[in-house]
């Protein structure tokens, strides 16, 4: 019987956040946002490791000691070249084939949507899966997942800007690779479970205290649906604003 092939999870995270400076360390109950989502990205069945995978900038010597204190390693490598970071980081995990990408910015990132997305990876045979080619999902459960082969190849040819600083738009935007998406039943993609500024920081410490720390991205929504006002929060905040502006910056 063949050996399991390894998946690798790697968290995107960075101390220097533009719009929530900081936003990795700031506490929500008992956890900071980023121990919020190793605990998450933890209860998943299909992952073998997780890394954490931050800058060299000196901040985050603050990201490094919070990962050697939850007992999870810490990778750094360049800022703006996100791309050039990941892939360093897999190679130095070569016996791991399969690399999930998660960014820190999502403490309610469901484990079974992980398990869920890297099964329907390995059912597919693709070269890339996630569930964000068509967004189905709230923001904030966004799983994507890889070949090292193809991550690779995205290292070496992505040249543009947003394609260093958006780790897989290179593998998204190229036909050579095959690509399959996960979608949910229902289009739940205007609800927003992710950390980009102070709205929806005081969406996530509601539902963190009002949830159990198990909870689904189901019961998220239920209770979101229960609270208009809290939705209202963050309601007008666009998805993706982060890539608009990189690919205008690829422009000029």
């Amino acid at each position: 019987m063949a050996e399991k092939t390894k998946n690798l999870c790697i968290i995107q995270a960075r101390f220097g956040s533009t719009r929530l400076p900081g936003k990795v360390l700031i506490p929500i109950g008992d956890k900071v946002l980023l121990e919020h989502v190793v605990a998450r990205v933890s209860q998943a069945n299909r992952i073998d490791k997780i890394i954490i995978a931050t800058t060299n900038n000196k901040p985050d010597d603050v990201t490094e000691k919070l990962g050697q204190k939850i007992g999870i390693e810490c990778f750094r490598g360049p800022n703006e070249d996100v791309l050039g970071r990941l892939w360093q980081c897999a190679e130095k995990y070569l016996e791991f084939e399969n690399i999930i990408r998660v960014t820190g910015d999502c403490p309610l990132i469901d484990p079974r949507v992980i398990d869920e997305v890297i099964e329907f990876f390995e059912k597919e045979k693709v070269d890339y899966a996630s569930n964000v080619l068509v967004e189905t999902y709230p923001d904030g459960m966004d799983v994507e997942i890889f070949t090292r082969q193809a991550l690779q190849e995205s290292a070496k040819k992505a040249k543009l800007p947003s394609e260093r600083e958006h780790v897989t738009l290179y593998i998204r935007n190229n036909p050579n690779f095959s690509k399959a998406n996960f979608a949910h039943k229902e289009n739940l993609s205007r609800f927003r479970l992710t950390v980009d500024n102070q709205e929806d920081l005081e969406v996530i410490k509601f539902l963190i205290e009002n949830s159990a720390p198990t909870a689904s991205f189901q019961e998220y929504i239920s209770l979101l649906m229960k609270n208009p006002d809290i939705v209202s929060k963050n309601s007008k905040i666009k998805r993706n604003d982060g890539l608009a502006k990189s690919l205008k910056e690829d422009k000029k």
